[in-house]
């Protein structure tokens, strides 16, 4: 065999196993979670008890545990779900609550999807 197409074939091989070492790094940092630690659990508490109170009349928690799928568009999902609830809800009243409380219950959704609060990444 020619010694440059060996030469050839090895750096094939070591730039393909570089990229698919790179692309699993990648996968596991997506998977283990690249949003934790965006919030805090004081936030998603008070996010709970917003959502108890005003929500809950119309919502049920559970119909926002799978809403967050940790992926590279998450970020924009869940920017989506902030202008989502503080322009049209409560329905009642859309916007009337404070940017905190909005961000409070983006928070506990965080929650109730599995995304660590700062305090519990640690």
């Amino acid at each position: 065999m020619n010694i440059k197409i060996v030469f050839k074939s090895l750096t094939l091989l070591i730039i393909t196993l570089s990229l698919i070492a790179c692309t699993t790094m990648a996968q596991e940092e997506t998977a283990s979670g690249v949003l934790q630690g965006v919030y805090t659990t004081e936030q998603a508490q008070r996010g709970s008890d917003t959502f108890k109170d005003i929500c809950r009349n119309c919502h049920i928690p559970r119909d926002f545990r799978s809403i967050f799928k940790q992926s590279e568009n998450t970020v924009a999902i869940i920017n989506d779900y902030y202008g989502l609830i503080s322009n049209t809800m409560p329905q009642d009243s859309p916007g009337s609550l404070s940017e905190e409380t909005y961000l409070d219950v983006i928070s506990y959704f965080m929650s109730l999807n599995g995304i660590a609060a700062v305090d519990a990444a640690k």
